[in-house]
């Protein structure tokens, strides 16, 4: 089976938050560890900084002048016309999402073996910590094919998630060194600041599902703190802050949406704010292909973000659609029962 392995595409975010020398050491463990002999990379720290003295043979595809996302975006769509078997990618939940856009896009069922470089690394895509690259042997890995969810503004796609779709002010980071809460729309627009969790609702906010039986009322107004949709996952199992996403992992259910009146999605509350806190309250609905969730009325400048990437600042007139595409690209993942190396 090692042999599959063997001419693959690298693509490092020399920005992922664990810090660039690990993701580019994770990458060189990686196509080591699974045998690669060709590699197809972009310049420097985007790949090919990881293969300095690498005996196999390396093919460096130069993207010009764009940078960070564009620039991961160009990787991702040349090597997906380049009958590679697989794409290694070396980043954060972000840095795998706009991956596997890339290949949705285009049509490309090459899997995507993810090392999680980032901040939070707890996406569908990724396949391995950078700290366990080094055990990727191919014969504990197997490809199989993964859900995503699908988030439209007004009836605009704006992205697809493996991991969550929030709404809110802030997304998880890195800043010099530390995870933070960082402000979604300056992310918006290219800088790193501290940002201040705080709830999306006006009273006029409402969160419906929809489904073949009709619409049903989820939240609304005040309560409506923020908007989490996410995988159903084994992990979830036995914890009950995850709610209802246990009962859908155990029907066999994609997918949920939490709503609670606080925010969720933030690093940086003391403790001494959460004992103060008002009580919270939360709703939870299970998707499927068949079931959709649609948020109106959210306070003006809060951000649709998908897999910890800000797409755009909402305002009351938009109209947000979360919704499950089944199948929707190939990954990589350990073996329950893998074979001997």
């Amino acid at each position: 089976m090692a042999e599959k392995w063997r001419r693959v595409g690298s693509i490092v975010n020399p920005s992922a938050g664990s810090g660039v020398e690990l993701a580019l050491q994770a990458m060189r463990n990686a196509l080591s560890s699974i045998g690669a002999e060709e590699v197809l990379t972009g310049p420097g720290q985007t790949g090919s900084a990881a293969l300095s003295g690498w005996s196999g043979r390396v093919v460096v595809h130069d993207v010009g002048a764009a940078s960070g996302r564009d620039q991961t975006r160009a990787l991702a769509r040349w090597m997906a016309g380049q009958n590679i078997a697989a794409l290694v990618v070396a980043g954060g939940d972000g840095t795998l999402a706009d991956v596997a856009q890339v290949c949705i896009e285009v049509g490309c069922r090459t899997p995507i073996l993810g090392i999680g470089a980032g901040s939070t690394n707890v996406g569908r895509l990724v396949t391995c910590r950078a700290s366990e690259a080094s055990q990727l042997h191919p014969d504990k890995l197997e490809t199989w094919n993964m859900d995503c969810l699908t988030a439209s503004v007004n009836d605009d796609l704006l992205g697809r998630a493996f991991n969550d779709v929030v709404i809110g002010y802030t997304v998880v980071g890195t800043i010099d060194g530390q995870v933070r809460d960082i402000d979604a729309a300056a992310c918006l627009r290219g800088k790193l600041e501290l940002g201040t969790p705080r709830p999306v609702a006006t009273s006029k906010t409402r969160v419906t599902r929809s489904s073949k039986d009709g619409e049903t009322v989820v939240a609304e107004g005040e309560s409506v703190g923020t908007v989490v949709a996410g995988f159903a996952e084994p992990a979830f199992f036995g914890k009950a802050v995850s709610g209802g996403i246990c009962l859908a992992a155990l029907a066999g259910l994609p997918a949920g949406c939490l709503v609670c009146s606080l925010p969720l999605v933030q690093v940086q509350m003391s403790a001494s704010a959460l004992l103060r806190a008002a009580p919270m309250i939360s709703s939870y609905v299970t998707l499927s292909e068949d079931v959709s969730i649609a948020v109106e009325k959210v306070r003006d400048g809060a951000a649709l973000c998908v897999d910890g990437n800000p797409l755009r600042l909402l305002n009351q007139s938009d109209r947000i659609v979360i919704s499950v595409r089944k199948d929707a690209v190939r990954g990589v993942r350990f073996r329950k029962n893998p074979r001997s190396a």
